[in-house]
Formats: structure tokens, C-alpha cells, sequence
């Protein structure tokens, strides 16, 4: 089963998918790793991390659908997650391998702007992004770009009839519920 989780920055993907390979043993591959690669490795193809996460979902999945094929081909299981999996793109593979892709998204659409020091402690227990290194200003505008994001993400998966979780106020409990819906505990 291959498992994919998409939605806005600082939801709890990640965070998600390691808790899957603590209690169920499926490993994870973070789409970011990816586009780092390909941006830094493969400059003529243009996907810059800073240009929105949108975008680089359109373009970034051109890879991501082969690569995602090849291991539901394989009979891999794996979690991959990532803020350019994009509603549309995932709804179309997870029809095309029916009963072998599960999927959800999480976001926060109800975020708090004006939490940036709660977001700066959860933000601390992940890889280190530099949130954590912005100064209230920037932390404030980054925290109302993951809203509106989110509440894109919610929209688009509502269109296309996708699960999505809000982890805004509940974080932990959350990403509980999203662990569970995915690997049927």
C-alpha cells in the first residue's frame, strides 16, 4: 500500500509519517528531499523551492507520478508526503490504483496567526527548517501564508472527495487520528 500525505507547510506530514514507522514499519520518503535535489542537481528544469508550493507541485509532478507508480508497481509499501502532492494530481492516481493508494490532507486553515511562538516550539521538534530562525514579523507572514494555503488544500480536497485533516487546534491528537484513518487502527 502506498500511502501519500499532502497538505500545507508545518501540519504535521512529516510528523505523521515518522509516527507510521514507529507503530507500523512503513518508511517515508519527504517530497522536499526531492525537490531540493532536483533544484539544486537539475536547475534547467526549474523548480525552485521559494516560488510557492503550488507551482512546484505542478512541476515537480511529472517526477512524482513515475516515481510513486514504480513503487505501487513494485508492491512497496511507503509513506510519501509532501507539501506538493497536490488534490487534483493525487485524486487522479489514486483512481488509477484503486485499492493500493490511500490519502489524505492536513492543514490549518484555522491557524492562530498570532500563536508564532507555539508554531516556533512545534516547528523545534522537526527537522530545522528556520522557522525558528525568522523575527516575529516574517513568522507572522509565514504563519498567514500556511492559512491561506490550507485552506486551499481543504478546498481542493473537498473537490475532488479526499480526507482532510484540520490540526490546528488539537495538533498531536490530530496526526493520531490521521495515523489512524490511514493504516486502520
Amino acid at each position: 500500500m502506498l500511502y501519500l500525505i499532502g497538505g500545507a507547510s508545518r501540519s504535521g506530514k512529516t510528523t505523521t509519517a515518522k509516527k507510521i514507522l514507529k507503530e507500523a514499519g512503513i518508511p517515508y520518503f519527504s517530497l522536499d528531499y526531492l525537490m531540493m535535489g532536483i533544484a539544486h542537481g537539475v536547475p534547467e528544469l526549474e523548480v525552485q523551492p521559494t516560488e510557492g508550493d503550488f507551482l512546484t507541485g505542478q512541476r515537480l509532478w511529472k517526477i512524482v507520478d513515475p516515481l510513486m507508480t514504480a513503487m505501487v508497481e513494485n508492491g512497496i509499501d511507503y509513506t510519501v508526503e509532501g507539501v506538493q502532492l497536490l488534490p487534483a494530481f493525487v485524486a487522479e492516481f489514486q483512481q488509477k490504483f484503486a485499492g493500493d493508494v490511500k490519502c489524505c490532507f492536513i492543514g490549518q486553515a484555522e491557524l492562530d496567526v498570532t500563536a508564532v511562538e507555539e508554531m516556533k516550539f512545534h516547528s523545534s521538534a522537526t527537522e530545522n527548517d528556520g522557522f525558528n530562525d525568522l523575527n516575529h514579523q516574517e513568522a507572522l507572514a509565514e504563519m498567514k501564508r500556511i492559512r491561506a494555503d490550507s485552506a486551499r488544500y481543504k478546498e481542493e480536497s473537498e473537490m475532488h472527495n479526499l480526507p482532510y485533516f484540520e490540526s490546528s487546534s488539537d495538533f498531536h491528537r490530530t496526526l493520531d487520528q490521521v495515523v489512524a484513518y490511514l493504516i486502520n487502527k
